[in-house]
């Protein structure tokens, strides 16, 4: 098999190796983009612009340190920011908007950190995790879907987001921090319901301890 850097410097005056390249990232782009917006129809506009930029700008790519996945995912975390520029209210992230793309598990890969509960569990603590990151600042959602739904690493969500690694770590142990504030349960909340939200605290523990920061 070709290495993509092959395939990427080819792509830049063969439409077909550019095919094999939206054939490779359609997937995870859109993933990205659903989790982002909330919406497939919308997630699906916005991959078909994410690439659409990106072969009109795919002949001055030049990887110089930053790989083809990292550019990708740059421009389609532009048309995040771009979408919610046009937006004057903001869109929630929920599991109900399009539960047949979440039924993919191709699209689905948060389903792993609790494959091994029951389906009802796993639905709740998802949907309680997405409604979670849907308080954090537009930043720290990009880079937390980029690190754990997306798999990038530290150093290609860096190249993605244009900053240095550990200003990426720096946002993510922020965002952590944060998500475990908003899990902390009042003191008027019934003991059942503070072992409850302690357990999901725990799973955020787990989470964070998975980011490698």
């Amino acid at each position: 098999m070709e290495r993509e850097e092959v395939v990427v410097e080819r792509a830049k005056t063969d439409p077909e190796a550019f095919g094999r390249l939206y054939d490779t990232y359609y997937q995870p782009v859109f993933g990205f983009l659903y989790r982002r917006t909330g919406n497939a129809e919308v997630a699906k506009d916005l991959t078909s612009e994410t690439f659409f930029q990106a072969l009109k700008a795919i002949g001055r790519y030049k990887a110089q340190g930053k790989p083809f996945k990292s550019w990708l995912f740059a421009i389609a975390s532009a048309q995040v920011a771009n979408y919610y520029r046009s937006r004057s209210k903001y869109l929630a992230v929920t599991l109900d908007d399009a539960p047949e793309v979440l039924a993919d598990e191709s699209v689905r890969p948060d389903a792993a950190l609790v494959e091994s509960q029951d389906a009802e569990e796993t639905r709740q603590q998802i949907g309680l995790l997405r409604r979670m990151l849907a308080k954090l600042n537009q930043k720290q959602q990009n880079i937390l879907t980029l690190r754990f739904f997306s798999h990038l690493s530290i150093a290609e969500i860096a190249s993605a987001m244009q900053m240095k690694e550990g200003t990426v770590k720096s946002h993510i142990h922020r965002a952590i921090e944060k998500l475990h504030g908003l899990m902390t349960p009042s003191a008027t909340e019934s003991q059942s319901t503070v072992n409850d939200q302690y357990e999901r605290t725990n799973e955020h523990r787990t989470i964070a301890r998975e980011v490698g920061v």
